[in-house]
């Protein structure tokens, strides 16, 4: 299991787009492949206790949700 952590700020709707992000990875990424994640809101968004390059990639399309990219 993998903890990914949002921010309280971001939108429910932005939530479901990266629910939806995290589970086709779960799918489809052989570095993640069926890997579950749970998702948690928090002062900040991160994934803790895991500083990864893949990590740092999925933490980075998570951002560019959050960002409307």
């Amino acid at each position: 299991m993998t903890t990914i952590v949002i921010d309280h700020d971001v939108q429910d709707e932005k939530l479901k787009e990266i629910e939806l992000l995290l589970n086709d990875v779960a799918i489809r990424d052989v570095n993640w492949n069926g890997v579950h994640f749970e998702i948690e809101r928090g002062d900040f968004t991160c994934i803790p206790d895991d500083e990864s390059a893949d990590a740092v990639k999925l933490l980075n399309k998570i951002q560019e949700i959050i960002s409307g990219y």
